[in-house]
């Protein structure tokens, strides 16, 4: 038989013998007991059978041109993606066992697109659950009814591939398949998140060609997929068909290594081949070129090795060969890095012995340098770099775990656009695309195995039978992955307990591939180190200071999730920890979090052994469907019936799960920015430009400043281009002096950095830094409260009424709350104003922070308040005064006094006392319900974006407009949103007259079309129902969100931006002017 394709099939006893094998495969959950002989995918040995070893992502080209170009729509590839046949059945036993046979009618299946989540396309049930199994917990078998997808469709084999080797490459299947070739057994394989490759050469043929795929929901393998995202399932990458010749390039592994100043590097390559059928090699030749980013070549002569020379290496007894089979020295190369990503191209030439090109590939190579100083810093390229990361999972709000190349390019650009630098792959690899991306863009990677096993913890990492799968995943992963730039760091898994295993994957990766360093947060603790804490104990009531007091020496880093910023530091200060240390996952941003974000960058930027963290996470994972009545939200853990289920414990991103930022996105744009300012002397305009920028000098980039009077801009303008080398400062002069200034106005100066240039990710001018600064004295300027002649007064046995000429106030004479404001006939009151000590709670604060009991008090006070006093008097300059006085016994008293003036202006004064033994309050405020006929806003203070006390450095004080419709912020569960901070005024205008209201010290407030109460017992965003009118929260202080964790006390803001029970006292004005 021919080598390659063969162009006839004639069915042999050893092909039928194999049919009936792979039929008996199928059939033997009834025919064999599973104890005896357990199914492949109920055993932990059995994780392949016919797929190729791994290698790195490469295509052939049949011309040196095409190759450089790296178009792969020019390769000799054909894709598979598209339209198959699909029958889905939930129980494995219900499986058709010969639908796989070349003749088998599928005509009346469905069709399903590929790649995709069969789950979310209507087939079985989605199930999101963090560490808890969908089945019960039994390795390696699965309790559980085991739904099966099968799937056929046909191809064709050009003519052109005859006698090419022939590869059917999966990209990522979950979570175990089966595939068949013209009704042949091709292979099996599980491991959802790396390519499966066969060769299936001796199976197809020139012309029309018939594929069927298998996949079962659960596997053996889902014990090491237990992490904390959607379970779903079936094809969810793409499927490709690849033409190699005979002898082909099949694998290569580029380094690149730096002389000791980081000027000179050498190029060394390690090639493989591949022979169909041990094809003679004699006379066959590999070369490669270097070229630079404008395509032109860089060596004088291209690198050449005979292929004889390759296939024929020999090793010797003792120490091992070199590693470069091909080398060069680079002089003075561009270097690669997240803020410079300059990439070459390696094009490589395989010759037959003729002299004619047998193939052509090619791979991206950035030339950078990966170390850790002595001092525990990360170094790239000789400089110490930060990772200001995040966790990603792959995941689309409506196609599930199938994202597209415009999803991962989204992904990237967004991340450049926030400041972020690095990305964790959690918990797994992720497609070869998104590694180019990062490759071009310039984003560090963390690459992490495909392992966690979090549900049954370090059970498997001990246990021999698993190792040889585990290790598997790492080592496909670092295979694939070796040639890029982006990959920083090799990550061993994740949540998998700690075991021989490790140290052995650990060492395997070091020997491999030294120029990375090695990653795992559950190697933690060293018996061999003095105060060793045995796993299991109060570990972290000594972490503070001990961090158990090391990790295992094949970790090159400290690894930590979620510390207090507090714990933090103290691990940086730790005597006997000598390692970079690491945050692989901190700042859960649940829902209405990511506090203190700052905080931990003042830490990570003033430690050297600090190298930054990862939050978690990227996107919410949020699934876009619809409800009985048509509306469309976004669901979680439970929603499609799913058990087990961890609720909206998926809800965690940085961004929106349509990839829209929220505001904890901005946060993390202006913590992350890669230059910050500092005042000097701002009466002449002097501010320090600091460049936080690793390589790059501020030179590239526009100043631009203005100048706001009140909030609004009444200067602005350009300075020239500022030279500050990397990791330096310099002060510079702006001329907003210039301007005329009032003594009785409020003045902001912002400055701000542009880029001058477009770039992958953003247009020229793009804002990639900013601050402000106020440039007049502490205190908004408020008018004076007089009255030219005092208003009425009239009781009721209900009611005071304060009236004028245009104007009605009524108050409650039993509770003394504000219950009317009648503006030229119009009521702007909907419901009275009330005092408010409560919040809808936050994802942080129902978790982990416990408010409701442990901060119960302040839940329940607002109702038990009695009412001791309302009385009104006129004053001696013509205003009105209502006093009220409420209190719960000697617990808390509060003083609210009424001021009103002829033109029916209200000004409100409160002086709370609160026994400071009782818990801190969650906020300290009025609350009131205004017509919904008001459409728009404009407020003076901290915006456009939601902010709180712990989350508010990004947002910019200055007169902000807006619609009131776009002043919530829809969290997909409900809970406290859309509060803004340094409030001075805000204005609400609409068919109703305009309501003012002016701080007298700078205020909060949100504005909702719900009620507190809606919101609070709401768990999707269908269920939040418009009242009739909006609730107008009108605060003196609030505490922060938090940004710790949101499942244990550290969910609770830090201290600082807590309110501690005491006395408060504050003022604010209904302005009717």
């Amino acid at each position: 038989m021919a080598a390659g394709i063969r162009t006839e099939r004639r069915p042999t006893m050893k092909r039928l013998l194999f049919l009936f094998l792979a039929i008996s495969c199928l059939v033997q959950s009834v025919a064999i007991s599973e104890d005896r002989f357990p199914l492949d995918w109920q055993n932990e040995t059995t994780i392949a059978k016919g797929k190729m070893p791994a290698r790195a992502t490469s295509y052939s080209y049949s011309s040196t041109d095409e190759a450089l170009a790296g178009n792969r729509a020019r390769a000799r590839m054909i894709s598979l993606n598209g339209d198959w046949k699909f029958r889905f059945v939930a129980d494995s036993n219900d499986r058709p066992v010969d639908f796989f046979q070349a003749d088998f009618d599928a005509s009346d299946w469905d069709s399903l697109a590929v790649p995709s989540s069969w789950e979310v396309k209507g087939y079985g049930t989605p199930i999101y659950t963090n560490a808890t199994y969908p089945f019960a917990a039994d390795p390696p078998r699965i309790d559980r009814t085991n739904p099966v997808g099968s799937y056929r469709r046909d191809f064709d084999i050009p003519a052109t591939w005859q006698d090419m080797r022939v590869v059917l490459h999966f990209g990522g299947v979950s979570s175990a398949f089966y595939v068949w070739v013209n009704g042949e057994l091709a292979g099996y394989s599980q491991g959802s998140r790396l390519p499966a490759e066969f060769d299936v050469s001796d199976l197809v043929k020139e012309g029309p060609n018939q594929l069927a795929v298998q996949v079962f929901r659960w596997s053996d393998g889902s014990y090491l997929e237990d992490q904390d995202m959607w379970r779903l399932s079936g094809i969810h990458r793409e499927v490709l068909l690849l033409a190699e010749p005979k002898v082909a390039l099949d694998d290569f592994f580029v380094r690149t290594k730096f002389d000791e100043d980081l000027q000179d590097a050498k190029l060394q390559i390690r090639p493989k081949i591949a022979r169909i059928q041990n094809a003679s090699t004699d006379g066959w030749n590999l070369s490669a070129q270097l070229f630079d980013a404008d395509d032109q070549a860089v060596l004088a002569e291209p690198l050449s090795i005979p292929v004889n020379k390759i296939v024929k290496e020999w090793y010797p007894q003792r120490d091992t060969v070199p590693f470069g089979l091909l080398e060069a020295n680079i002089s003075k190369p561009e270097k690669w890095s997240a803020e410079k990503p300059y990439l070459y191209s390696l094009v490589f030439s395989l010759t037959d012995p003729k002299g004619g090109l047998a193939e052509s590939r090619s791979c991206r190579v950035g030339f950078r340098q990966v170390e850790i100083d002595s001092s525990g810093a990360l170094m790239v390229n000789g400089r110490a770099v930060k990772l200001m990361g995040v966790n990603r999972h792959d995941h689309d709000h409506i196609e599930g775990k199938a994202l597209t190349r415009d999803d991962m390019r989204e992904d990237v650009r967004l991340m450049k656009r926030f400041n972020l630098n690095s990305v964790r792959t959690s918990h797994y690899p992720n497609d070869p695309y998104f590694y180019e991306l990062c490759d071009q863009y310039g984003i560090y990677v963390m690459d992490e195995a495909n392992v966690e096993s979090h549900g049954v913890r370090g059970l498997l990492v001990n246990t021999p039978s698993w190792h040889y799968a585990i290790n598997e995943r790492i080592i496909r992963m670092v295979e694939r992955d070796k040639n890029h730039p982006s990959v920083i760091s090799w990550s061993l898994g994740n949540e998998t307990g700690c075991g021989p295993i490790h140290a052995a994957a650990a060492h395997w990766i070091k020997d491999f591939d030294p120029t990375r360093f090695v990653h795992y947060e559950g190697a933690q603790g060293d018996p061999n180190s003095p105060d060793y804490i045995p796993g299991g104990g109060n570990q972290s009531q000594r972490w503070d200071v001990m961090a158990n007091p090391n990790d295992p020496a094949y970790v090159d880093v400290i690894s930590r999730m979620y510390p207090t910023v507090k714990q933090l530091q103290n691990l940086s200060e730790a005597p006997h920890i000598r390692r970079p240390i690491v945050m692989c996952e901190y700042a859960h941003a649940m829902g209405n979090s990511l506090g203190n974000l700052a905080e931990y960058w003042d830490v990570i930027r003033s430690k050297p052994n600090l190298i930054g963290g990862y939050i978690w996470d990227w996107v919410d994972q949020g699934l876009l469907t619809t409800n009985d009545d048509g509306d469309e939200y976004f669901a979680y853990g439970g929603d499609f019936g799913d058990t087990p289920n961890d609720s909206n414990f998926c809800l965690n991103g940085v961004i929106a799960s349509d990839r829209s930022p929220k505001p904890q996105t901005w946060e993390c744009k202006y913590v992350f920015q890669p230059v910050a300012f500092e005042s000097i002397d701002l009466s002449v305009g002097k501010i320090r430009l600091i460049n936080r920028f690793n390589f790059k000098n501020t030179a590239e980039y526009q100043i631009r400043w203005q100048l706001s009077e009140n909030g609004l801009d009444v200067a602005h303008g350009e300075l020239p281009s500022l030279e500050v080398s990397p990791g330096q400062g310099r002060v510079m002069t702006i001329p907003y002096s210039q301007t005329p200034m009032r003594p009785d106005a409020e003045y902001w100066l912002r400055v701000s950095l542009h880029e001058k240039r477009p770039q992958l990710w953003c247009d020229a001018g793009f804002e990639i830094a900013k601050e402000q600064f106020r440039v007049s004295p502490d205190g908004p300027v408020v008018s004076t409260f007089v009255s030219a002649k005092a208003p009425s007064t009239e009781y009721t046995d209900q009611r005071i009424t304060i009236s004028g000429d245009r104007f009605e106030a009524d108050f409650d004479r039993k509770s003394g709350d504000l219950v009317r404001y009648e503006i030229n006939g119009t009521d702007l009151l909907k419901s009275p104003m009330r005092m408010n000590f409560w919040r809808p709670q936050t994802d942080n604060d129902r978790i982990g922070g416990k408010t409701h009991k442990n901060q119960a008090f302040w839940m329940e006070l607002a109702d038990k308040l009695q009412t001791k006093r309302v009385e009104a008097k006129v004053q001696v300059d013509q205003t009105v005064k209502v006093a009220v006085r409420k209190a719960l016994g000697e617990q808390v008293v509060i003083d609210i006094d009424y001021f009103i003036n002829g033109d029916g202006d209200i000004k409100v004064g409160i002086r709370f006392v609160a026994d400071p033994s009782l818990p801190p309050l969650v906020r300290l405020g009025m609350t009131v319900g205004i017509s919904d006929e008001y459409a728009d806003i404009q407020y003076y203070g901290k915006g456009p974006w939601e902010n709180y006390n712990d989350r508010s450095r990004s947002a910019e004080v200055k007169v902000h407009d807006a619609a009131i419709s776009e002043m919530a912020e829809n969290y997909v569960r409900p809970q406290e949103n859309g509060n803004r901070t340094q409030i001075r005024w805000i204005k609400f205008s609409g068919k109703v007259p305009t309501l003012r209201i002016q701080g007298e010290s700078p205020m909060a407030f949100s504005i909702w079309p719900w009620s507190a109460e809606n919101v609070s017992q709401a768990k999707h965003t269908y269920e939040l129902k418009p009242q009739g009118f909006y609730t107008l929260n009108l605060d003196h202080r609030q505490m922060g969100v938090g940004g710790t964790d949101s499942w244990s006390p550290k969910a609770l803001p830090i201290k600082k931006y807590q309110i501690p029970a005491g006395t408060y006292v504050w003022s604010f004005v209904l302005d009717m002017r």
